[in-house]
């Protein structure tokens, strides 16, 4: 069911999938609602409306924002909200397209359905921007290994491509790098460790702030058409774990937080946890691919041209200062990021 505040018909419509995610509350942040130029009205769709993030959302954006309740594997859910939103204000003009990443090393059946659902309809529905944040992996030479969420993005984006042949949908793919939020809370101090102890001292990572893949998505809905069929690599800076230790020191006057015993900690985790060698070999295979095979060079044009759509996209040291800022950022949510907890870390149930 729509929201109640009906905004004028000359407002273009976007629906925001995983509205109350960092993805999804950085793009509704990024188009700049309550500024007097707002040419937007935002339908964010959750699972939960009566969740305290959700109800934070409308309370925010109470003239430009539409909470609606949605299960995405439902097929005819998501079907009745292009429905009314036809009936009540013409048409949706635009979709970002996030969704909810299952957990290292878990079936991603279920995201590859949403997803290409997703592009169906809209599609069907004739929108005018589809915007699918997937992830940046080294170009798409070795898209056909890709296993599990990787693969369910690669398919989706096939998917798409394929939607825009067939029946002209207008698509733009995001391929984020790693997200700096990665290091928050004790998963981001185990996170730390892991990569600072597997990685090899030269091999630099993409870092990527969320709020940036919000700005990126928000610049495109502002003018899709020159991004019509365009993939975009978001990373604010390729960077080795020691230079990115002495940007946060610069940053806040401490280095990237870390585990007790970091080195013994992070080998041992590595050890009993295949899905944990699984990322660092998956870094590894990026940064050679980018600086010494040399096969996904497209990634260079990819790369700047988000940079152009945004171009104050921020470094590690800028994210981290902007975090001390802050007061820390919003630890409290990290335990559960990314589906990951201490325990399956360690036991290697993901």
């Amino acid at each position: 069911m729509l929201g109640s505040s009906t905004p004028l018909m000359t407002k273009k419509i976007i629906l925001v999938t995983g509205a109350t995610g960092r993805q999804g509350q950085a793009l509704i942040r990024a188009l700049d609602l309550d500024s007097e130029s707002n040419q937007f009205h935002v339908l964010a769709l959750t699972r939960t409306i009566s969740s305290p993030t959700a109800s934070a959302l409308a309370a925010q954006y109470p003239e430009h924002l539409s909470l609606i309740q949605c299960d995405l594997d439902s097929a005819q859910e998501v079907r009745k909200v292009f429905e009314d939103a036809k009936k009540e204000y013409g048409a949706i003009f635009g979709v970002f397209c996030v969704l909810a990443f299952p957990g290292l090393g878990a079936n991603a059946d279920g995201e590859e359905r949403q997803g290409m659902t997703l592009a169906d309809i809209s599609a069907e529905f004739g929108v005018s921007s589809f915007i699918f944040s997937s992830v940046e992996r080294g170009g798409e030479y070795n898209d056909d290994n890709a296993v599990l969420d990787r693969r369910a993005k690669v398919m989706i984006e096939r998917h798409i491509k394929a939607l825009g042949e067939s029946k002209n949908l207008p698509w733009t793919i995001l391929r984020p790098g790693f997200f700096m939020e990665n290091y928050e809370g004790m998963i981001g101090a185990i996170s730390v460790a892991v990569l600072k102890t597997g990685l090899q001292p030269t091999t630099r990572n993409q870092m990527v702030a969320v709020d940036d893949i919000g700005h990126v998505a928000a610049a495109v809905f502002r003018n899709p058409r020159p991004n019509n069929r365009q993939i975009l690599v978001i990373a604010g800076e390729y960077s080795t774990m020691l230079e990115q230790d002495a940007s946060f020191k610069r940053a806040t006057g401490n280095p990237l937080p870390s585990t007790p015993f970091p080195t013994l900690f992070a080998s041992l985790l590595i050890y009993l946890n295949g899905h944990t060698q699984a990322l660092i070999t998956d870094v590894e295979r990026i940064h050679s691919a980018r600086t010494q095979l040399d096969l996904c060079p497209e990634v260079v044009a990819q790369t700047a041209a988000a940079k152009a759509l945004y171009p104050g996209m921020r470094t590690l040291e800028d994210w981290a200062r902007d975090r001390a800022r802050r007061g820390g950022g919003n630890d409290k949510r990290s335990a559960g990021w990314n589906e990951v907890s201490i325990w399956k870390l360690v036991t290697g149930r993901l």
